[in-house]
């Protein structure tokens, strides 16, 4: 069974999110590499949570795919 045109876009918006997270974290990465005056630990913490939300919508968008989660239509 095909999903529905709403869990489609939804399973698209939450892929895009993910990538957009972890491609962020990986600028945050490459901009605070070199700078000596910055925390490191908390960068990383941010760092961290970025993947990990990339991670749980990755795992929700696989949700969608497999038609365990759906968007309803808007009434």
């Amino acid at each position: 069974m095909s999903l529905t045109k709403p869990n489609q876009q939804l399973c698209r918006e939450l892929k895009e999110l993910g990538i957009g997270l972890e491609q962020a974290a990986g600028e945050i990465l490459t901009i605070t590499k070199d700078c000596k005056d910055i925390d490191v630990v908390a960068v990383l913490k941010v760092i961290a949570k970025l993947y990990d939300d990339a991670d749980r919508i990755a795992a929700l968008a696989d949700e969608v795919s497999s038609e365990e989660i759906s968007r309803s239509p808007p009434e």
